[in-house]
């Protein structure tokens, strides 16, 4: 490739870019210049952007995934969006120490087009169940990689959007189902219990900041179930909303539960 050519294709945008490796599936373009090694190191991961279309359900992410697995033993070629292929050598106790220092599991969003479309159900209705959407393709998501060292799946991404949605419509069995499987109410200043607060909902807020004993005692059991560390530390700012909104029983469990101490304004106000 001489210099001119070079130029012309550096000067391309970064769409464009893309489209042309997704023709190529080059392994020397991304080394061409520092650009496009940090244009292709910085793509997003194949199921991110599949992921972001209505078409791409179970049986079309399965047929993606497996033709995905069917190109990676041939010569290893990367995927667009997964950085270059490079060439392997005869491992040594240096090289393999440095690989797996140096090794990352890949990671993919969960896209808001999951979670957008939920609203809050009236009283007259049923109650959400793990039956209702998106909760089945979820739970196929997280159990196709549960096992996976190589590939996680980011629950907290569009900043903790699906938890914050969920909290919203008040789907319990999907913010259950969330915080299980790596979501943190702690996300973008802790908008999701905020949420639940003014929704006077305690025991929302309860579920968002304490964990949960997975082994609960039977019913015949005398064991007590093991206090948990809490996903957050509730502090002044749930106090001074649940003042606001005249939560009184969510107020009385931040302040004698969970001992938060409230300052000279909220102090005021609970006067």
């Amino acid at each position: 490739m001489n210099p001119d050519e070079v130029a012309g294709i550096t000067s391309l945008p970064v769409e464009l870019l893309h489209d042309v490796q997704l023709l190529a599936l080059s392994e020397s373009l991304p080394y061409i210049s520092k650009r496009f090694y940090h244009i292709y190191e910085a793509s997003q991961e194949l199921y991110t952007r599949a992921l972001r279309y209505p078409l791409c359900d179970i049986e079309v992410f399965d047929a993606l995934r497996g033709l995905k697995m069917d190109d990676l033993p041939q010569a290893e070629a990367p995927m667009l969006g997964e950085g270059p292929a490079q060439p392997t050598a005869a491992p040594t106790s240096t090289t393999s120490a440095k690989a797996k220092k140096r090794k990352r599991p890949g990671q993919f969003d969960l896209p808001r087009r999951l979670f957008k479309n939920l609203m809050n159900r009236p009283k007259s209705e049923p109650q959400w169940t793990d039956s209702d959407a998106p909760l089945p393709f979820l739970r196929h998501l997280f159990g196709t990689f549960k096992d996976n060292d190589d590939i996680r799946i980011n629950a907290n991404a569009n900043n903790g959007y699906a938890l914050t949605k969920a909290v919203h419509v008040q789907f319990l069995p999907l913010v259950r189902f969330l915080l299980s499987n790596g979501a943190s109410p702690e996300t973008k200043d802790c908008i999701a219990i905020m949420v639940a607060i003014r929704q006077k909902n305690l025991a929302l807020v309860k579920l968002l900041i304490e964990r949960q004993d997975q082994a609960s005692p039977s019913a015949n059991s005398s064991k007590k179930r093991r206090k948990l560390e809490d996903r957050v530390k509730p502090d002044v700012k749930m106090l001074k909303v649940a003042m606001q909104c005249k939560a009184r029983d969510i107020t009385e469990y931040l302040h004698q539960e969970k001992g938060v101490v409230p300052d000279i304004q909220t102090l005021q106000m609970m006067m």
